[in-house]
């Protein structure tokens, strides 16, 4: 669920639940699972989170969907073959750790960028605590977005806030994200769109940090053509919303709870043009029921299709 509350609280959140993560370069030799639940290492036992499932099956050539309807013994069987296999091709990985929980698993070149790093750099560029967030937080992704409420535009109540996306993921799931963001007031909708210095940060070196205020400064500069193509999805007639919804959903790989989601926030706020079938992603992606990631995802394809309507 998305929360919205000052950039102070989102930081202070963020190190609440973080004081219990660690990192540890692990020896294969020393690691020993039990099942895909559970994972020794050395006289110590730990919990698997399933972000570190995901990761470990994907490590260890085991299709993920596999292991988990694979009884425990079996699960023990694959893993531990498989965590030998792995020994022959590096002698360690990286793991990170909540407490007594195992919650991601690297090679020795993954390089960390924590929620705590980001937030603290954009203190440093000069976002003060009292700034408003949006943001979603879960043990698998951050996601938080600052409107520029100076830079709004639209008429009447129905106004348009332009600003900056962050996402981040500390277990894989996502590379750092840092995109443009609209914030439609009159329903409370969100889109993160698509700009020429749209950048994905794979978690294999610093520059994304190095680069953070000329990043963040290009985006602001480069939103304003996605300004101008919302306008124009206004005036772009769409004459059949649901199918179109449906053609954009198998275009960005949706799955088909996603795409008929979609499809329902259309029918709560019906409209013949582009602009609609946008707001209908926006809408969709305030539903409780999703997770952080999927709700990110939703967001996103709103802003593919916003960088399809000509200009």
């Amino acid at each position: 669920m998305r929360m919205i509350e000052t950039f102070q609280t989102l930081l202070d959140k963020v190190k609440e639940v973080s004081q219990y993560h660690y990192d540890k370069t692990i020896r294969l030799p020393e690691m020993e699972f039990e099942s895909l639940d559970i994972l020794r290492i050395g006289s110590d036992t730990f919990a698997v989170l399933p972000s570190a499932q995901r990761l470990l099956a994907n490590r260890l050539r085991v299709p993920h969907s596999y292991l988990v309807r694979c009884p425990a013994d079996l699960q023990e069987e694959n893993l531990n073959y498989w965590l030998r296999e792995q020994a022959k091709e590096r002698e360690t990985l990286f793991c990170r750790f909540a407490g007594n929980h195992l919650r991601a698993v690297f090679t020795d070149k993954y390089t960390a960028i924590d929620h705590t790093e980001i937030l603290s750099k954009m203190a440093e560029y000069g976002f003060q605590p009292e700034t408003e967030v949006h943001y979603s937080l879960d043990p698998e992704l951050l996601v938080f977005k600052i409107p520029d409420y100076t830079r709004g535009f639209g008429s009447g109540e129905d106004r348009i806030i332009p600003g900056i996306s962050v996402a981040n993921s500390e277990v894989g799931v996502l590379a750092l994200s840092i995109e443009a963001y609209f914030y439609r007031l009159v329903c409370s909708n969100g889109m993160i769109a698509k700009t020429e210095v749209t950048s994905r940060f794979k978690h294999i070196s610093r520059r994304a940090l190095e680069e953070f205020p000329g990043i963040l400064k290009q985006v602001v500069d480069e939103s304003e053509q996605s300004q101008r193509q919302l306008t124009i999805s206004t005036q772009t007639r769409v004459d059949a919303p649901l199918e179109t919804i449906a053609v954009f959903g198998w275009q960005f790989q949706l799955a088909k709870k996603e795409i008929e989601l979609v499809q329902h926030s259309w029918e709560a706020e019906q409209g013949f043009t582009m602009f609609h079938v946008i707001n209908a992603y926006t809408r969709s992606a305030r539903d409780a029921t999703l997770t952080v990631e999927e709700a990110y995802r939703l967001e996103r394809v709103a802003g593919l299709i916003l960088s399809l309507v000509k200009h």
